[in-house]
C-alpha cells in the first residue's frame, strides 16, 4: 500500500521541487530490489585513472633558450628540439663604453672610459628548425632576423692633432640577414653552436665605437671605406648552471670588413640576478670593453605547461 501512495505522489507534479528530484527521493526511500554494487563496482579502476606526465630529459629554463644573445641557435622556444617553427623579440642596449685602449697613431688620447654609446638594437628573429638534435647528431635550423638599429646619444667626438670633427651619422638604420645554425648539447648542461649569416645584420659592429667610422677608418689607412660586411660567421657557448639559467659566450665576426672587427658578448647578467652583460669589442689598433643590457622573449613556441 505505501508503494502505491508514493506511485501516485510521482505522478503528481510539485511546484516546488522539478520531478527528477522527487524520483532521487523516491529511490532512497523505496528498498531496491537489484543486488547489491559489488566491490569492483564502487572502486573506479586503475586503468581509467588518470596517468603521471612523463619526465622530461631535459627540463625547460626559467629563460628564452633560443638564442644566444644577439645571435640565434638552433633551438626553438625554450630549448625545443622538435621540427617546426620559432618566433623570438630580443632588444639590446649597449649603454657605454666602460674602458678602451687604443694605438692608433692618430689619436691623441690612448685610453679612454666612461663613455656614452646609446644604441639600441631591436630584433625579430623566426626561424625553422629542419633537424632534431639525436645522439651526435646537432640540430639544424634557417631563420632570417630583421634589426631596428637607432641612437638616444650622439657618437662621441674624434679628436687627433691637426683635425677635430664630428662623427655625424644616421641615427637609425635598418639591419638583417639570413641564416643557417647547428646546435648541439654536448652535456646536459653545455650546449654550443655555429652559424653563418648573410646580409648586412654585421653592421652592429661599426655602430658601437667611432674608431669603426668611415671618418676614423679614413686616418687608419682605409680611406673611402666602411666597417662592413655582407656576411659573418658567429657562435658560442652555452653554460646552463644552478636554475637553468644561461651563462653564454657569444663571438660574431664578419667577413672581409676593414679594421678587422670582432664581437664577444658576455651573458652573465641573469646568473648573477641581473640583466647588466659585459662586452669585448676588438679592432686592428685597439678594443673596447662596453656594457649592455640585454632581454629575449620568445613568442613561439609558448612555454609548455
Amino acid at each position: 500500500m505505501k508503494k502505491f501512495y508514493l506511485f501516485i505522489f510521482l505522478l503528481i507534479p510539485s511546484p516546488q521541487l522539478p520531478t527528477p528530484v522527487l524520483y532521487g527521493q523516491l529511490l532512497q526511500v523505496v528498498p531496491s530490489s537489484t543486488a547489491p554494487v559489488s566491490a569492483a563496482q564502487e572502486t573506479p579502476s586503475s586503468a581509467s585513472a588518470p596517468s603521471p606526465p612523463a619526465a622530461t630529459a631535459h627540463p625547460e629554463p626559467p629563460t628564452s633558450l633560443s638564442g644566444m644573445v644577439l645571435m640565434p641557435n638552433a633551438y626553438r622556444g625554450y630549448g625545443k628540439n622538435a621540427i617546426g617553427l620559432g618566433l623570438d623579440f630580443n632588444a639590446a642596449y649597449y649603454i657605454g663604453r666602460l674602458y678602451g685602449k687604443n694605438s692608433l697613431s692618430w689619436t691623441t688620447a690612448k685610453t679612454n672610459y666612461i663613455d656614452r654609446v646609446g644604441q639600441w638594437f631591436l630584433t625579430v628573429d623566426g626561424k625553422m628548425q629542419i633537424q632534431t638534435e639525436q645522439g651526435w647528431r646537432p640540430a639544424l635550423a634557417a631563420g632570417a632576423q630583421g634589426t631596428f638599429a637607432f641612437r638616444d646619444a650622439p657618437q662621441p667626438t674624434l679628436n687627433s692633432p691637426s683635425v677635430s670633427l664630428k662623427v655625424d651619422q644616421k641615427k637609425t638604420k635598418g639591419l638583417g640577414g639570413i641564416y643557417v645554425v647547428a646546435s648541439k648539447r654536448w652535456f646536459p648542461k653545455w650546449i654550443t653552436s655555429f652559424g653563418y649569416m648573410e646580409g648586412n645584420a654585421a653592421d652592429q659592429l661599426s655602430l658601437l665605437s667611432e674608431f669603426l667610422t668611415p671618418e676614423a677608418l679614413k686616418f687608419s689607412g682605409h680611406p673611402g671605406q666602411e666597417a662592413t660586411s655582407h656576411n659573418l660567421l658567429f657562435g658560442g657557448v652555452t653554460w646552463l648552471v644552478s636554475g637553468s639559467y644561461p651563462v653564454v659566450v657569444e663571438w660574431i665576426k664578419p667577413q672581409g670588413a676593414p679594421a678587422n672587427p670582432m664581437l664577444l658578448n658576455f651573458r652573465l647578467g641573469q646568473f648573477l640576478k641581473l640583466n647588466f652583460e659585459i662586452s669585448y669589442l676588438t679592432y686592428q689598433g685597439g678594443w673596447d670593453l662596453l656594457g649592455m643590457f640585454q632581454f629575449r622573449y620568445s613568442y613561439f613556441p609558448r612555454r609548455s605547461t
